[in-house]
């Protein structure tokens, strides 16, 4: 790599940017070409012909395999060449690939016993390809927990203590690893259809606009109240969740239009940037597409996807309405208003000239929740009436070219999660193949010492601090694979172990120290990430304690009878309401002392468990707390007339 940057500075300048010009253009045209090819393959095997469940994931695996080399460099920030390593990495992923192809149906009765030589040889290298993909678009972290899990298992036996296992042979660990109990396991395959699909659904309605007509709906609806542009975050992120999945994403797009204008409304740059990145982690809990690993867990738990959808409804709600109480209580104790009438758009002009992008996702919602079919065929039939209803505006027109721009930004945006699951993949083939995770799970169940709040409490530890150094599929991957038995164990249900995960999986992106959702949000801001980070922690306080709500009240899961649905969802709301105003210390205007705010959150934590008397403690303690602090504040207030 040295003689070739050496070689690019010993051109002249003009001569050495035209190359760098030429190579852009030459690679833009392949990376969009090979894109448009990933995507239309993926329709047609997906709507019309599959190639066989182990070609389609090795196809799958491909997208990264040739196009990570060329959009990501391995050894330098910058380049203005593709290296030679590049191409022999391309060169062989695609070699393996066409191994497996060819030798795939007589590999499934071969891996693990009786593998060849070219099993392993193909076997090693696609497995050292995808490691150093990984490295490329991840980083180091998923990395090292493959390293580490591959040493246990050739190496075992060496182990001290309580960590000795059998060691295994390396042609068995790599036949294993070879198959669809590792590389081509479960993670490759949801994002071979489900994922894959979904995200491609995304990129069309982004390029038929529909984020615009979310942001002005969401301009419409919350901008006249105080604190309006802050509503008008939560509501375009929650929507914008529906297109993007992911909390970095809804920054970027939903950021640098709402961030701005809550500055202008009175609100300090740490405080805009933290509630954007907090509303727009929340995209990734948002139904009906939300993360990518919501598809997983659907896997995991084997229930249809349209079930994880109603499930989180009611904790998408509450997680979004806890924002909203702490923005509203904030412009309360800062008095700001919101926007003038004539500054916001109409709602009627909105939906009249936006209202045909709503029906595809009514058509998405309709299928999975109502007719119940598979997510991959909710998806397509979305699409297809998108790809119709886009051509009734000439502003949300899918054209030729906004149709080569939906593939390349679904394929790019793809690349992570893709590299991710293969990943994941070979840690679960690991697990299986060592017995790790039970034994892990084992270790939880028996340091919980029976107690579920505890294993609860350990689970959301562990999970925010895996999730610091992976995305949120691949945090919820190797979390759910260790922890989520042990939680099914203790009693608690196998959906609520996993949504309990996922969910703090997403959470850890607003978590410090790391926060990485803030980084973006506090660059558009004009503030310090850091700050960003530790206030966007304050304000989703309450989503923190929400999945311990739907653990120990499945009413909140849509779970039980209208009744008992109702008043888990009314003490629920109470509970994130008393939770805000902890954190904020301001009701009716007047500011909470330490004692009071302290009272409030102890009541609102009362509420979390399900039973009538830990809710009526709750209830009692929040109201006896605001009837005080009432009664104070209209004593302060005589007093006040008197002496004036």
């Amino acid at each position: 790599m040295t003689e070739q940057i050496s070689s690019d500075q010993a051109l002249p300048d003009g001569e050495r940017t035209s190359n760098q010009r030429d190579i852009g253009r030459w690679l833009g045209i392949i990376v969009a070409a090979f894109s448009l090819i990933a995507a239309a393959a993926h329709l047609y095997w997906l709507g019309v012909r599959s190639p066989g469940v182990l070609n389609l994931r090795a196809y799958h695996l491909l997208i990264p395999i040739v196009l990570v080399p060329l959009l990501y460099s391995g050894w330098v920030a910058a380049r203005s060449r593709i290296h030679w390593t590049d191409i022999v990495l391309i060169a062989a992923g695609v070699a393996s690939t066409a191994y497996v192809v060819v030798e795939g149906p007589n590999m499934i009765f071969r891996y693990g016993v009786m593998p060849t030589t070219w099993d392993l040889v193909a076997g090693a290298t696609i497995m050292l390809i995808v490691l150093e993909l990984t490295r490329r678009t991840v980083g180091w972290a998923l990395v090292i927990i493959v390293t580490l899990l591959l040493l246990y298992s050739l190496f075992g036996s060496y182990a001290p203590g309580i960590f000795v296992n059998r060691s295994f042979s390396w042609e068995r660990v790599v036949s294993f690893l070879f198959s669809m109990d590792g590389l081509y396991g479960i993670p490759l395959g949801v994002s071979s259809t489900y994922i894959y699909l979904f995200i491609l659904f995304g990129a069309m309605l982004q390029y038929s606009k529909a984020g615009d007509f979310y942001i002005d709906l969401a301009y419409s609806i919350a901008g006249r109240s105080r604190g309006g542009p802050a509503k008008v975050s939560i509501f375009a992120s929650a929507m914008m969740g529906t297109v993007s999945g992911t909390g970095i994403g809804n920054v970027v797009t939903t950021g640098p239009l709402t961030i701005p204008l809550m500055k202008r409304a009175g609100f300090s740059p740490v405080f805009a940037g933290a509630v954007e990145a907090v509303a727009s982690t929340g995209g990734q809990i948002m139904p009906p597409i939300m993360g990518a690993g919501a598809f997983l867990m659907a896997e995991f738990v084997r229930i249809p996807y349209g079930e994880v959808v109603i499930a989180a409804i009611l904790p998408a709600f509450l997680y979004f309405l806890s924002v909203y109480f702490v923005v509203d209580l904030e412009a309360a104790r800062r008095g700001l208003k919101g926007l003038k009438r004539e500054d916001l758009p109409v709602a009627l002009a909105v939906l009249k000239q936006w209202g045909h992008l709503l029906l595809p996702i009514i058509i998405l919602i309709y299928m999975l929740a109502v007719e119940n079919v598979s997510p991959i065929k909710a998806a397509l039939y979305s699409m297809g009436t998108l790809l119709i209803v886009s051509w009734l505006r000439h502003e949300s027109r899918l054209t030729l070219k906004r149709i080569v721009d939906v593939a390349q930004s679904a394929t790019k945006g793809s690349l992570e999660v893709i590299i991710s699951c293969a990943a994941a993949g070979l840690i679960m083939g690991l697990f299986q193949l060592t017995g790790t995770g039970l034994r892990l799970s084992g270790w939880v169940t028996t340091f919980a010492s029976g107690s579920s709040l505890f294993a609860l409490i350990l689970t959301m530890i562990v999970t925010i601090i895996i999730s610091m150094g992976l995305p949120t599929t691949a945090a919820y991957i190797v979390t759910a694979a260790v922890l989520a038995p042990a939680l099914s164990d203790m009693g608690i249900g196998l959906l609520q172990a996993h949504f309990f995960i996922f969910y703090f999986a997403c959470m850890s992106g607003i978590t410090p120290p790391v926060a990485l959702v803030a980084i973006p949000a506090g660059s558009i801001a004009g503030a310090n990430p850091w700050s960003v980070g530790i206030k966007a922690f304050q304000i989703a306080v309450a989503g923190f304690i929400i999945p311990y709500m739907f653990v120990y009240s499945p009413q909140l899961f849509l779970q039980g009878s209208v009744v008992e649905i109702a008043l888990a969802l009314v003490t629920a709301m109470v509970g994130v309401w008393a939770l805000a105003a902890a954190m904020i210390g301001n009701v009716f205007g007047r500011q909470l002392n330490v004692v009071l705010r302290v009272g409030m959150a102890l009541g609102a934590l009362g509420l979390i468990f399900s039973g009538w008397k830990t809710d009526l403690a709750g209830l009692a303690i929040i109201a006896a707390i605001l009837g005080f602090h009432r009664m104070k504040g209209a004593g302060t207030a005589a007093s006040d007339g008197v002496s004036s």
